[in-house]
């Protein structure tokens, strides 16, 4: 089995991507108090760039970039920069004020740290690719038709898929096949590979590879940022499915002497119709939707491994955990999905979300956003404390939320697309200022 070894990008020139020790200090960020406090600045967002999966791509990594480099904040946690020519640009847009990253590099075989399922089982190991036989050739089929009326590349397998859109209203039948088998692993390997491979890799990967079917050939979205400096990086590698899932952990010292414990991650996509989008995993543990299964699995994990790791240490949790508290109050939730994300909310209730009493609850994924096509709003990209005072966080906001890029975008039925202005992101940012005493 050719298992590449996790690699992780730290600070100070040791490896790849990292920031030089002689580079220009940050611009100052966190204030002190007499050096007994330090003002923490946190951050997290979940950038979008997944190919075809999410619209105006293009448009909105240029302007990503750029933003990436006046950011104010002091830590960072980044999600889907899936790839690492992306993750490293991210890195250096950023190194100005943010001169300290950790990243890991993860493929196809990158073994799970925790294997066993919520029953304590662990799931045998694949023997075939995900298309053999007869899935093989209803695969080819569905590809040939992406070929000759969906491809950046017109009848080449060279090509990519130029949207999810043309896929669903060109080539539907194709997928019904493989969606139709009995085993449906065939199906998943091509939902998950479509948004970003060329045909030739699709093919290749679904018909070869027993451990394909993941997104962006194996890579983890996860970016950790500093301005302080960061040591002892450690990977949790989650049990997951059509995504690599991974958490991120590093520890940052403070200008006051104090060290913090940083996680950052991305949990497990919740999809309410099981029809077009079936649970295809080992870890669904005989949940009626095993992608509610999988995410709590993985918010179990990450709780045990926050506590075992931090021991109570002060520790910050962030990023796109895919479960939502319901607030109809707010407009969070319309209550037609119901327990979305519920299980895994419960699974991190040892965690204090970080905001002050006078936030108002806003959505992060929002029908309102022209490049998402959600359909209610919700509130899944998030920050956590643990082992904090109770008033520790000063205030609360959320952030990239304003109309910034030219690109297509939705008219206000939702029907049709049409040019306009939209966010950097299909996800709109939190940002919280954190108090965090000697």
């Amino acid at each position: 089995m050719n298992r590449v070894a996790s690699f992780v990008v730290l600070t100070a020139g040791l490896i790849v991507a990292s920031c030089s020790t002689t580079a220009a200090a940050p611009d100052a960020g966190a204030t002190t108090d007499a050096g007994t406090s330090v003002d923490l600045r946190i951050d997290t967002y979940n950038l979008g760039l997944a190919g075809s999966f999410v619209p105006n791509e293009s448009a909105r990594r240029t302007a990503l970039l750029s933003a990436f480099g006046s950011l104010d904040t002091d830590v960072m946690c980044v999600q889907e920069a899936w790839y690492k020519a992306d993750k490293d640009s991210l890195v250096a847009a950023a190194k100005v004020k943010l001169p300290y990253a950790v990243q890991f590099e993860t493929n196809l075989d990158t073994p799970v740290t925790d294997n066993k399922d919520a029953n304590g089982a662990t799931p045998p190991d694949y023997t075939a690719a995900p298309c053999v036989d007869t899935q093989a050739t209803d695969l080819t089929a569905g590809l040939d038709c992406l070929k000759s009326k969906c491809s950046t590349v017109p009848d080449s397998d060279d090509g990519k898929t130029t949207s999810t859109e043309c896929a669903k209203a060109s080539c539907a039948l194709s997928a019904l096949r493989l969606l139709g088998a009995t085993d449906k692993r065939c199906y998943g390997c091509l939902a998950a590979t479509l948004p970003t491979s060329t045909f030739k890799e699709i093919r290749e990967e679904c018909t070869t590879n027993k451990h394909g079917g993941v997104f962006g050939n194996g890579q983890n979205g996860i970016v950790l940022l500093s301005r302080y400096p960061l040591s002892n990086a450690e990977q949790l590698v989650l049990p997951s499915t059509w995504n690599r899932r991974i958490v991120a952990k590093a520890t940052t010292a403070l200008p006051n002497g104090a060290d913090v414990d940083l996680y950052c991650t991305h949990l497990t996509a919740y999809f309410s119709d099981t029809t077009f989008f079936p649970y295809t995993g080992q870890y669904g543990a005989g949940d009626t939707n095993g992608w509610i299964a999988e995410q709590a699995l993985e918010a179990t994990q990450l709780a045990a491994w926050v506590t075992a790791k931090s021991s109570g240490r002060r520790a910050i949790v962030m990023g796109d955990l895919n479960a939502t508290p319901e607030d109809k109050a707010n407009g969070i939730g319309d209550g037609t999905v119901p327990a979305y994300g519920a299980k895994t909310l419960a699974a991190l209730s040892s965690l204090k979300e970080a905001v002050n009493a006078s936030y108002v609850p806003s959505c992060t994924f929002c029908v309102s956003n022209a490049n998402t096509d959600g359909d209610q709003n919700s509130w899944i990209d998030h920050i956590f404390l643990s082992s904090f005072q109770a008033d520790a966080t000063l205030s609360a906001n959320r952030t990239f939320d304003t109309d910034a890029v030219d690109g297509m975008r939705r008219d206000d039925t939702g029907k049709h697309t049409v040019a306009g202005k939209v966010p950097l992101s299909d996800h709109y940012g939190m940002h919280a200022v954190v108090r965090v005493t000697r």
